[in-house]
């Protein structure tokens, strides 16, 4: 809201002189008081003053004989924008570059403020832990959510009420974490068996641990899992598909297991739907901290705003990840994303048979590449590719995003390979994108 005074003209000796038009200065806090020019202005600017004054639909009397028109509304909303706002030339590419020893130091400085409120913060929520563990015991599931990094407070739960059963701590936010491994360890505690064979599909899996033990009614009183997932982000970056999520609340719905996990994005609650929700029985606990997330932004770089996540076994770490991989996968054809299915299926299969080269060797993944006709006489027996200009066309796509590179072998016989390390490969063999 403004409020503008307007002052007769008078002179020094208190008569009443002929002014060419009112004097207005603006009543704003944070604005210097126009000058005499700007005052009085040009006629254009009299003539707004008085169709203001006039429209004016609330005026009150200030102190002495000066009035005090107020605006509001409409009126108000365009006499605040009568000037043009300045705007900003500056940007974050216009910041000075830090170090890694000089983000190190700030991070560790900004540690020491309000240190003693955030610890009584945590002192708080640690006042909840019975509450906690009795509703686990109730056969629910937990959500923590809120700012800051929450894994020492669940780690200080599983430590002081979970010290009982067997904990599998899982980190979301490590991008090399694959759901495979979290089911199969699951598999591996829940059974208890080692002649059991672990197969390697998910759902056979998950088939296997439901049909070796049988499921008998929900025992409230007694309860006590034979497993609880604690799953830092759930969220992360490894579980955003929705092959992962689907999987967990498969599991999730055991009656040994329980799952008690951490959430930081703000897009969280659209993984599940109703039937996802439904199976984990979450209940969701604000747990801000305001700690640092130093733990879960170590994978990546922090100086590196968009940076990649993978390694680009040829190229060093500037490489794009597979974050970077799934966003162009996304906009290609579905006989794209098969020509790389197939590529990529085959290269991991040629380094599992590969068990008696060293580590460096078996990253090189030139070396498991597939020859050129070959990999043209699978994609057509998959229907992929019609003729080969169709399929040139596709490998092209892949070579403009560095997604594909090619070599010669010994005899001259030309080979394409993804240039990325086993990790990679495998999580992009598991994401939906490419099984769609």
């Amino acid at each position: 809201m403004v409020s503008r005074t307007v002052t007769p003209g008078t002179s020094g000796n208190g008569s009443d002189e002929e002014d060419d038009g009112p004097q207005v200065t603006a009543d704003l806090s944070d604005q210097e008081p126009y000058s005499d020019s700007e005052q009085l202005g040009t006629a254009t600017k009299r003539q707004k003053t008085d169709h203001i004054a006039e429209k004016s639909p609330v005026k009150a009397q200030g102190h002495g004989n000066t009035p005090i028109i107020v605006l509001d509304g409409s009126d108000g909303y365009f006499d605040q924008h009568l000037t043009k706002p300045v705007l900003s030339t500056n940007s974050i590419s216009n910041l000075p570059l830090l170090t890694s020893q000089e983000y190190i130091t700030y991070v560790q400085e900004a540690e020491k403020y309000y240190k003693s409120n955030r610890e009584a913060l945590v002192e708080l929520h640690e006042t909840l832990f019975a509450q906690w563990a009795f509703e686990l015991s109730q056969g629910f599931n937990l959500v923590l959510y809120g700012l800051g990094s929450k894994r020492e407070l669940a780690l200080s739960f599983a430590r002081e009420y979970l010290d009982d059963v067997n904990v599998l701590v899982i980190n979301g936010y490590n991008p090399s974490t694959t759901i495979r491994e979290v089911v199969a360890s699951s598999a591996a505690i829940l059974l208890d068996d080692p002649n059991v064979k672990v197969p390697k599909a998910i759902p056979d899996i998950l088939s296997l641990i439901f049909t070796s033990q049988e499921l008998k009614p929900f025992p409230y009183d007694t309860y006590k899992p034979k497993l609880v997932l604690l799953i830092h982000n759930i969220d992360g970056e490894a579980f955003r598909n929705d092959r992962s999520q689907s999987a967990l609340s498969r599991l999730a719905t055991h009656n040994q297991v329980s799952v008690f996990a951490t959430v930081d994005h703000i897009n969280t609650p659209i993984l599940w739907d109703s039937a996802k929700l439904s199976s984990f029985k979450f209940i969701w606990h604000d747990a801000t901290t305001f700690a640092s997330y130093t733990a879960e932004t170590s994978f990546s770089d922090p100086l590196m705003l968009g940076g990649g996540t993978g390694r680009n076994v040829n190229r060093g770490n500037s490489g794009r990840g597979h974050g970077g991989i799934r966003y162009v996968l996304e906009s290609l054809t579905s006989n794209a994303r098969g020509l790389y299915r197939v590529l990529i299926s085959h290269q991991l299969q040629s380094i599992e048979d590969d068990f008696g080269q060293t580590q460096e060797s078996r990253n090189d993944s030139s070396r498991f590449g597939m020859e050129f006709k070959t990999l043209y006489q699978r994609c057509s027996e998959e229907f992929i590719v019609t003729n080969e200009l169709n399929f040139r066309t596709m490998l092209t796509e892949f070579y403009e995003h560095e997604m594909l590179n090619s070599t010669k072998d010994l005899v001259g016989t030309e080979v394409i390979y993804a240039p990325y390390d086993k990790e990679v490969l495998e999580r992009l063999l598991e994401d939906d994108i490419l099984n769609e």
